[in-house]
């Protein structure tokens, strides 16, 4: 399992003042470009890209729809994904499929797609079948992060996650609970089959996220 480490800058400063051997023990760097205004994500993309250059890097744009900072229509969000995806090749590019569905064959051409779901409110009752389309689309990774009420909820995700790497062995999922019941989630996909875990510096982009220094040492634990 690869830790994903999120960064956040609000400005182009914010850019050049990151630290990146403080980010030496993530595998990969999640750009969340949502944290800007619309018309600077493209101006702020070099800075970004020069200094992770040589890392592997998600293009993130995590709208107000599922949870992120940016309101965009279809046709912005596709086109700033576009445009990061053709000047930049970055390693994945994060796309948000039920609520930009119309748009998605645009993107065919893209291989390196994370074809992502977010529930900040609950775990839907309907997870496998959400799983079960994002599967069958075939993306580079299927993500799904959604809220944790309850153990159960906890353990549904987990269990779905095997159940569905096993049936789809060549299939990558990064799937997580949220919130602090969730956070077991986040530190079980050598079970599980999850690909991937996000992990924080100073601030979380999702609730229930455990700091980088603090997973370290558990997967340490778990992993001897």
């Amino acid at each position: 399992m690869k830790i994903v480490v999120p960064i956040m800058p609000r400005s182009i400063e914010d850019v050049e003042n990151i630290d990146v051997n403080r980010l030496e023990a993530a595998d990969l760097i999640e750009w969340r470009a949502d944290y800007l205004p619309k018309e600077e994500i493209l101006r702020v993309a070099p800075a970004v890209f020069e200094k992770f250059v040589g890392r592997e890097v998600i293009f993130t744009l995590r709208t107000s729809r599922e949870g992120g900072h940016i309101e965009l229509s279809d046709a912005e969000y596709i086109q700033l994904l576009k445009e990061i995806a053709s000047l930049y090749q970055p390693e994945y590019i994060d796309f948000e499929y039920y609520s930009h569905k119309e748009v998605f064959e645009e993107m065919l051409a893209f291989p390196n797609l994370v074809l992502s779901y977010h529930n900040f409110v609950e775990t839907p009752e309907n997870y496998m079948e959400i799983m079960s389309e994002l599967t069958s689309l075939s993306p580079a990774v299927v993500k799904m992060a959604v809220m944790a009420h309850t153990e159960q909820d906890v353990l549904d995700v987990m269990n779905y996650t095997r159940g569905f790497k096993t049936l789809n062995a060549e299939q990558a999922y990064a799937t997580m609970s949220m919130g602090k019941l969730g956070m077991l989630s986040r530190i079980a996909g050598s079970i599980t089959g999850s690909c991937w875990t996000f992990a924080s510096l100073e601030e979380a982009s999702a609730p229930g996220q455990i700091s980088l220094s603090n997973l370290q040492k558990i997967l340490t634990v778990l992993e001897e």
